[in-house]
């Protein structure tokens, strides 16, 4: 029998906004032959089992499935929906860890598996947890309460709030200073994981003033990551150097095929900008633009966050007239490292220019224009998005 390569993609808890948590999470997979070639369209038999304690523990939970891998070898699935095999999904502790997912695979879709994986459940899963909290603060600053634990929350100002914008307000709504022009007024929206971000008009549109940082699509399915592989041809995300902490303010890295996606990245209400509506952005701050084709222009100056802390010195030109409050949140190009962090702040388009490639925007921490070109369908840029 052939060997086959089973690549875990993604682990995902979907969280609703109720109080109570959906008693199952998503888990994708991408599965190849031994040439490395995508399993397409081809049902597989998986067995999940739930361990705890460590990676040989005990199984309180397990279940099979029978999904069919799509065009692009993906093979989607929910712990938790699956045909039970013992154990009860709602009533796992999750505060009792550590938990273990282990994966066993049979690519010809029986239970002859062949294929097995363990991998430790981190933070996703534990939003589970959450089901079984209770929690208490006040705006003036209090004692928040989870579980058994305490933690101090220190009191948040909130000035001039009118009509759902914030007047005043500067900091990032992951909580660092610094990113907002404190003379424009914000609004909010919520992403699909629950994610809150501040949202400004300019002209007669009306952006994201932060980077997308959601790891599932619309539908809730999750967006696969590249956990610091590079993904061809095929929806993904990673952090700027595949590190967590550049979540906060820069959010995700996202590659091309994932803002095409047809599930969508961005909310409800809400898409990537097309070309076009990129254009029609940087011409109303600067009609001489051509929408970013023409250089030198005094648009980038005006999208960019005046902060020294995310872009590198000398930030040139930057005043963040608009509200934007754009990031030097760097890129990763495929073939090549992580790089420009600090120094570049690169956006998608949803408009391809070739089969290939596909525009975009640039900010430059030593220019005061914006710069529109095309780059291959597989880089990882940032994304806003634009209300419908």
């Amino acid at each position: 029998m052939k060997k086959f390569s089973f690549l875990i993609a993604s682990l995902l808890c979907a969280m609703c906004v109720q109080a109570q948590a959906p008693q199952k999470f998503s888990y994708q997979t991408v599965v190849r032959n031994a040439s490395n070639q995508l399993l397409v369209g081809q049902t597989v038999g998986i067995k999940i089992s739930i361990l705890q304690g460590s990676a040989n523990g005990s199984a309180v939970y397990a279940e099979t499935h029978a999904p069919q891998t799509n065009a692009n070898g993906l093979a989607t699935l929910e712990v938790g929906g699956g045909s039970l095999l013992t154990g009860n999904f709602a009533n796992i502790n999750w505060a009792n860890g550590p938990f273990f997912l282990k994966t066993e695979t049979d690519p010809n879709g029986g239970n002859n598996y062949t294929i097995i994986n363990t991998t430790q459940l981190l933070s996703v899963p534990y939003a589970l947890y959450a089901n079984n909290t209770s929690s208490s603060v006040s705006s003036s600053g209090d004692t928040l309460l989870i579980g058994n634990k305490s933690f101090i929350i220190p009191g948040i100002s909130v000035a001039n709030i009118s009509g759902g914008g914030q007047t005043g307000l500067t900091a990032h709504t992951c909580g660092v200073g610094s990113v907002h022009n404190p003379g424009k007024t914000y609004g909010s929206m919520t992403d699909q994981q629950g994610n809150v971000y501040k949202t400004v008009i300019i002209g007669n549109q009306e952006w994201m003033a932060e980077n997308l940082k959601t790891s599932i699509y619309l539908n809730g399915d999750a967006i696969l990551t590249s956990n610091g592989n590079y993904l061809i041809d095929v929806g993904a995300w990673n952090y700027y150097y595949n590190n967590i902490e550049y979540n906060c303010p820069y959010g995700k890295l996202y590659n091309w095929h994932a803002v095409n996606d047809p599930r969508k990245v961005c909310p409800t209400g809400w898409h990537v900008p097309s070309d076009a509506e990129w254009s029609a952005l940087i011409n109303h701050l600067d009609p001489n633009s051509g929408g970013g084709s023409i250089t030198p222009n005094v648009a980038g100056g005006k999208l960019k966050s005046t902060s020294s802390q995310y872009w590198n010195t000398p930030n040139l030109d930057a005043t963040n007239e608009s509200g934007f409050s754009g990031l030097a949140g760097g890129s990763r190009y495929v073939g090549g490292p992580y790089f420009l962090g600090g120094m570049n702040g690169e956006f998608w388009s949803s408009s391809q220019s070739s089969s290939d490639t596909a525009w975009g925007r640039t900010l430059f921490y030593n220019l005061g224009e914006v710069s529109r070109s095309s780059s291959d369908k597989n880089n990882a840029f940032s994304v806003r998005c634009i209300r419908d």
